[in-house]
């Protein structure tokens, strides 16, 4: 595994689904060699991280780290240098020999990581890395980029370096090292098919490990939950604003797990609405027994993004729990609800509320359902299922 980030030295989904691969394929018999940048974590955290993530007896991490420091992942990222970092990755590689080298985030190491070779080379696509310097397609209005044009211009208005390799085309070059591209979504795909990438790309959704019990719940009342980044493009402002509209109507609260820069902005809007006693910030929580608690007590997680999402770990984990997901329809997100019910999708902030309000008057109509639909379409056992069988090739 070929990855910029690694628990505990991560910052999000990406990095917990290679955790979670790597160790189900451990227990499968399968030595697994993790690659991660400490470099690349530190250049974008300056607290050292927190939380305990064991690892199988076959998973065996190589925590990468330079005399550079920051500078690092920033020369090979940006540059497209292979030196420190990736030449280090790369000589790794080598003296591994693997059967087969599986590339993720790997924004810390650059295009050169690409080199990496063996019988058999995946790359997933957790983001947008393919096709936008900025990885997520945000614009500096806070508006989602269509055209793909201007990447220059747009890096220089967020205030970061330009990418100066992807204008010498050496990404297309390094791509045909690739046997085939992963895309955890419909969406991510036909994406990057439109996108002329020229690498064969597949659909194999991301999945979670089987919940914990969840046990008593914390609170007894009913609620709606949000986790997430509390940034506008996460849609928190919208979400508020419309169970506001419908408290009256809702038979139940909402709680808010996360932190961001529009804290404040909520405190304020909460107050505004009079929903102080409705609404409740949680902040953010590690905790992965409070948030199974939450998760599984919840009428319904709600995933109100505006953007593009791809197939974000907080609706697999809410179906795990048996819990509905409500999303817009922005991506990937209503490939995932819609299989639970067509209903759980919403594509304004009018039909936002009425599907809060639906979801509220219906809350036992689909009691089994996101169970069913975690087991077979989001669960270890089918993600592996598909993946061994594009390292055999049976599905070419």
């Amino acid at each position: 595994m070929l990855t910029t980030f690694y628990p505990p030295y991560y910052l999000g989904g990406d990095a917990l689904h290679v955790y979670y691969l790597s160790n189900e394929l451990a227990k499968l018999g399968h030595e697994v060699h993790v690659i991660h940048s400490i470099d690349a974590y530190y250049l974008n955290r300056r607290i050292a991280p927190s939380g305990n993530y064991p690892n199988h007896k076959r998973v065996f991490l190589h925590p990468l780290e330079s005399k550079l420091g920051i500078a690092a992942p920033l020369l090979s990222g940006f540059v497209g240098l292979s030196y420190p970092l990736t030449s280090k990755a790369l000589k790794l590689v080598a003296e591994i020999k693997p059967d087969v080298v599986h590339h993720h985030n790997i924004v810390g190491f650059g295009p050169s990581v690409l080199d990496a070779r063996a019988p058999k080379v995946f790359y997933t696509a957790h983001d947008y890395w393919l096709i936008c310097p900025r990885n997520n397609l945000l614009k500096p209005d806070k508006t989602f980029c269509e055209s793909r044009r201007n990447c220059f211009a747009c890096c220089l208005l967020w205030k970061r370096p330009p990418q100066l390799w992807r204008y010498v085309r050496t990404l297309d070059k390094k791509l045909s090292n690739i046997d085939t591209i992963i895309a955890p979504s419909d969406y991510m795909r036909n994406t990057l098919e439109s996108a002329a990438i020229s690498r064969p790309v597949v659909t194999i959704p991301n999945f979670v490990p089987e919940p914990e019990e969840a046990g008593e719940p914390i609170y007894r009342f009913a609620y709606f939950l949000f986790v997430g980044l509390l940034e506008e493009h996460k849609g928190i402002l919208k979400l508020v604003k419309a169970f506001s509209q419908a408290k009256k109507e809702i038979d139940a609260n909402l709680l808010v797990v996360g932190s961001g820069s529009l804290e404040d902005n909520l405190h304020q809007a909460i107050a505004q609405n009079g929903c102080q006693e409705r609404i409740k910030l949680l902040g953010r929580i590690n905790d992965k027994k409070i948030l199974t608690n939450l998760y599984a007590n919840a009428l319904a997680l709600v995933i109100p993004s505006t953007g593009p999402e791809n197939a974000p770990l907080v609706a697999l984990e809410a179906l795990a729990c048996g819990t509905p997901v409500i999303t817009s329809d922005e991506g990937g997100l209503s490939e995932i609800a819609s299989k639970v019910a067509a209903s759980l999708i919403f594509t304004t902030e009018t039909s936002m509320k009425d599907v809060l309000l639906h979801v509220s008057a219906n809350r036992r109509n689909m009691a089994c359902l996101p169970r069913k639909v975690y087991e077979e379409s989001y669960s270890p056992k089918t993600f592996l299922s598909k993946y061994f069988s594009e390292i055999s090739g049976d599905e070419r």
